[in-house]
């Protein structure tokens, strides 16, 4: 019988060709684009091209974190390519014979390796790109293409470093914690990564900075209730808490509401219409 991976397969090529469909990708085209992503990964998939979707799921999580207005969106193609590739895997496993054939990583597995690597470079290297990055798992989450096994270990890192006076691993827990509490199903979510109780333990630890407690104090009301700014105005909030030098991406954490921390997540019904033309 014939094996759809033995063909020949040029990875340089339809990491290209992957690439040019990437940049092209707005709300207004989705759906286009996304079948033509997935056509690819698809025969990428029969002919044993692994590398380029190791490829593609590296590229997803970069630009995910250098444009993250369109982090939502990367995270909902997501989900759409491991459906497929999910089907497309189901169809090959077995032969007529019942064999075995198909011994390829899901996309899944391969995603969260390039969650963890950028995950990694974040903490080692580049700093900036851990609060998008952490809101794209976010979003890998809600739309059920990362389970909770999956990110466990890096929220638990986080914890670890949050616990040890790092504020950019607390301002990182806080923003993650946001994005997830937009949905309904995120209070479970978290609930179940245990962020509530580890919160409560870093706000124990003496040596967190007044900006980190007052994120990680915001993320805990978060599961009681709105979050009250009880300050007169923003000037005194920043000056008590050491605010005033903070960057864009830090202050649209304090200054926004849950809903406000990015876009929303494509509906799964939704109509793909938008101003955005880029």
């Amino acid at each position: 019988m014939w094996n759809s991976w033995s063909s020949q397969h040029d990875s340089r090529l339809e990491q290209r060709r992957i690439c040019g469909l990437l940049n092209k990708l707005n709300l207004t085209n989705f759906d286009f684009v996304a079948t033509k992503l997935i056509e690819h990964l698809t025969n990428c998939r029969r002919r044993g091209g692994v590398e380029t979707i190791e490829a593609f799921a590296d590229s997803i999580a970069l630009r995910a974190v250098e444009d993250t207005q369109r982090s939502s969106l990367y995270a909902y193609l997501c989900r759409r390519v491991d459906r497929e590739l999910e089907m497309e895997d189901r169809r090959w496993t077995w032969l007529n014979d019942g064999t075995r054939q198909s011994s390829h990583p899901s996309f899944t597995s391969i995603l969260v390796g390039a969650c963890e690597s950028r995950f990694t470079q974040a903490l080692d290297e580049r700093a900036a790109h851990l609060f998008p990055l952490v809101e794209f798992i976010g979003d890998l989450l809600l739309d059920g293409v990362l389970s909770i096994a999956d990110v466990q270990d890096l929220v638990n890192e986080l914890f670890t470093l949050a616990e040890q006076g790092q504020e950019g691993s607390a301002i990182a827990l806080s923003r993650f914690c946001r994005r997830v509490s937009r949905e309904q199903e995120g209070a479970y979510i978290l609930e179940r990564l245990g962020a509530s109780g580890s919160i409560e333990r870093v706000l124990e630890e003496d040596i967190i900075t007044p900006k980190a407690r007052y994120l990680l104090m915001a993320v805990v009301d978060l599961f009681h209730q709105e979050l009250v700014d009880v300050f007169d105005s923003t000037g005194l909030r920043n000056e008590i808490y050491n605010l005033d030098n903070d960057d864009q991406e830090v202050s649209s954490e304090l200054d926004s509401t849950s809903t406000d921390v990015g876009d929303s997540p494509p509906s799964k019904t939704i109509t793909y219409e938008s101003e955005d033309q880029a």
